[in-house]
């Protein structure tokens, strides 16, 4: 499988479809650099948000992908609802990925957890599961 299948984004149907068809067929893993590039695509909000519905799932996330999802979390200019969603797909990496981050990472894992915490957020972002 190619490490990104999706094509043109902007022809978001078909990628949305394949989204679900490697999801369910459980395959997703082995296209993380074109869900990365996905999740920084900014003119399609179905294909970001059934992209942060579906990652969660894969096992050893790359940290690449994990990154952009704490990009999503980090970006004050981006909707609550797809920031929230985010934070709930890096809870689910979390649990999937047996500490294999690396600490570029984690650092950046951690710093965006602080400045969550210390600055003015809607309630959504404090005290989630």
């Amino acid at each position: 499988m190619q490490p990104d299948p999706f094509g043109n984004l902007k022809d978001w149907g078909p990628v949305l479809e394949l989204i679900c068809k490697l999801a369910d067929d459980g395959n997703l893993r082995e296209c993380q650099p074109g869900l990365t590039r996905i999740l920084r695509y900014r003119d399609n909000w179905r294909l970001r948000e059934e992209t942060l519905n579906r990652i969660g799932k894969i096992s050893n996330p790359a940290d690449a992908l994990v990154r952009q999802v704490l990009n999503i979390i980090a970006d004050e200019n981006l909707y609550d609802e797809v920031r929230i969603l985010a934070c709930d797909t890096m809870m689910e990496l979390l649990k999937n990925s047996a500490n294999t981050f690396d600490i570029q990472t984690e650092k950046e894992l951690l710093e965006i957890v602080e400045n969550l915490l210390s600055s003015q957020h809607p309630p959504q972002f404090l005290n989630r599961h």
